[in-house]
């Protein structure tokens, strides 16, 4: 469970919440193409209703960049706790299993660089939806 300025909300709530946007979203796009199948014109109103949805979806993007972006450095940070508490258990174990726990480490700094990279890629993408918006 999360807070936020309105008081506790779950995650399934929010889940729901998004799940009901993007239905009314779905239904929007329904009817207006069921307009243009029937040679309907463009309204400006419609036309305003287009650009709304289509910077919401832009920043909806942006969002989800960013929110992946951070879970790729919380992996990073964990993989990086996990290589040093390897390297910590090698010493410890002399010539018992110490290649082992060595290999592990280098194991979790190879995932780490990973998530550093993706890290940067979703901040690139981020980037790119920032500029589209202007």
């Amino acid at each position: 469970m999360t807070t936020t300025g309105n008081g506790p909300t779950s995650d399934s709530t929010r889940s729901d919440s998004r799940a009901e946007s993007a239905r009314a979203r779905a239904a929007e796009l329904h009817q207006r193409l069921d307009e243009l199948a029937r040679r309907v014109p463009a309204t400006d109103q419609s036309v305003a209703q287009a650009r709304r949805r289509a910077e919401q979806a832009l920043e909806r993007a942006r969002n989800a960049h960013e929110s992946a972006a951070l879970r790729h450095l919380d992996a990073e940070r964990a993989h990086l706790r996990a290589a040093a508490a390897h390297e910590q258990a090698a010493l410890l174990e002399g010539d018992g299993r110490g290649e082992q726990h060595q290999d592990a480490a280098e194991h979790h700094r190879d995932e780490a660089r990973r998530h550093e990279k993706a890290a940067a890629e979703e901040r690139l993408a981020e980037r790119h939806d920032q500029q589209r918006q202007g």
